[in-house]
Parts: C-alpha cells; structure tokens; sequence
C-alpha cells in the first residue's frame, strides 16, 4: 500500500550505494527481468552480504527502486564502458538517487544547493527532518529514527562529493556529458523544452538556471543540438531520436 508520506526510511538502506551500483550495472544483461536479475544476485552472493533476504532488501529497496527503468540499467552500463570517469558516473547516481528518495531530493535543494561555503552537520538535517514531520512530509518517527535518518542524509551527500569529510560543502560542478545526458533524457520523456530549464534535476546538481542556461550553450557548440533563447523561452532543435541513439554518437 502507497504511503500517505512523501519521505521513507530507504535512503537508510544504501546511502550513496556508489561501488555496488556499479559491480551491479556490471551484472546486468539485456534479456534480464527483476526476478533473473535477484535469482543471480542471491545465487553468487554478489553484494557479499550475509543473508538471502539483505541482499534481497538492498537490491529490491535501492538499486530497483533508483535504476530499474526500462533500459536504464543497460543505458548506464554503455556509459561507463565507453570511458566516463568515477566522478561523472557519481553525478548520475546522484540525480536518480535523489529522484527515488523525496527527502534526499529536498535536503539537497533546500539545505545544500542555498548554502555554498557552509557547512552541513547532523543537527541541520535533524531539523529538517523536524520540519518535515511538522507539515506532514514525514511520519512521527521516534528520536532515535530521526537520528538515524539525518545521519544518512550527511552520509549519502558525502557519498556523492556534494560535502567533504568535515561537512563543508564542496565545489561541485558537474561534468558536461552529464548535463547533456540529463537534457536528453527529459526531452525523451516528453517534457516541453522550457519546462527542461525549470527541472529540478539541474537544483539536484547545485546549476542555478543562469548556470544550466550557460551549460547548454556551451554543449550546442559541439554539434549534439541547436537551441534558442530569447530570455522567456527555450527552443532546441534535437539532433537525435531516442536516448540509445544519443549514447551510442555521444559516448564515444
């Protein structure tokens, strides 16, 4: 049954879950479905975990919940084959972690992308997560959940480069291939171009509009699109057809 609560507890399971994403994108094959996939998991205790059912868990919770979108996995398997680094397969990681994870999404808008040159403790994400149950995104959970949940909130954007080891909030500025991947796939689900400009995913990756306007500017110059932008509108002219077209010219 579908929670009446914007925010869960499944962040807590996995965190950034950065190298088991990727020895899991390793895994998968173009025939699989969700049960295959798990049955082969279990099978070879991929994970190294100790029982059937945490790999189950971590599986079903975290990597289904975040990447099992029909050809994502194989669509990010092409990109880190083709050569894109740590640091750029992290930034993708990040946008559809947040993306399945509400109150991870809107920790990172709210609390990092308005503080640069601060930093981020435990006790900010205890009083968002505070908040949040004071306008019913979040369950009552007890003192200690609480506690828990916002020391996975500091975990997970470690995880992901966004703060350093001693909370302050890092440079981040994410890679090109990135930006161009993600301006794709939301033309690809149909999204109207100006509505692209206005997503939260460019927020997720610490671009402010001025910034993402900048950053597609820069990746019309290499010939992937043409765009326009009279200062209300956006208008590109899209070069390729569906996001297996643009992988297999733009990862090269």
């Amino acid at each position: 049954m579908r929670s009446k609560y914007l925010y869960n507890t499944n962040l807590a399971k996995g965190t950034g879950f950065v190298n088991e994403t990727l020895e899991l994108l390793s895994f998968v094959e173009e025939e699989d479905d969700k049960k295959s996939f798990l049955d082969r998991c279990v099978t070879l205790n991929l994970l190294g975990k100790s029982t059937e059912k945490r790999t189950k868990d971590i599986i079903s919770l975290v990597f289904f919940n975040r990447y099992w979108k029909e050809g994502l996995p194989q669509q990010l398997q092409a990109i880190r084959e083709s050569g894109l680094g740590l640091e750029g397969m992290k930034q993708l990681f990040l946008v559809y972690t947040a993306r399945a994870n509400p109150i991870f999404k809107d920790f990172i808008i709210q609390q990092v992308a308005n503080k640069r040159n601060y930093k981020i403790s435990n006790q900010d994400s205890l009083t968002f997560i505070n908040d949040a149950i004071s306008i019913g995104n979040a369950p009552s959970w007890s003192d200690s959940m609480k506690k828990r949940v916002s020391s996975y909130l500091v975990s997970s954007c470690r995880d992901f480069s966004l703060i350093d080891s001693k909370g302050k909030i890092s440079l981040f500025y994410p890679e090109g291939f990135v930006v161009n991947y993600f301006l794709h796939e939301l033309h690809f689900s149909e999204i109207d171009d100006n509505q692209i400009l206005n997503d939260d995913t460019w927020s997720i990756l610490q671009l402010s509009k001025n910034e993402t306007l900048r950053e597609i500017e820069k990746i019309s110059f290499t010939g992937s699109f043409i765009y326009q932008y009279s200062g209300e509108l956006l208008r590109i002219s899209w070069k390729y057809k569906n996001m297996n077209e643009f992988i297999k010219n733009e990862c090269r």
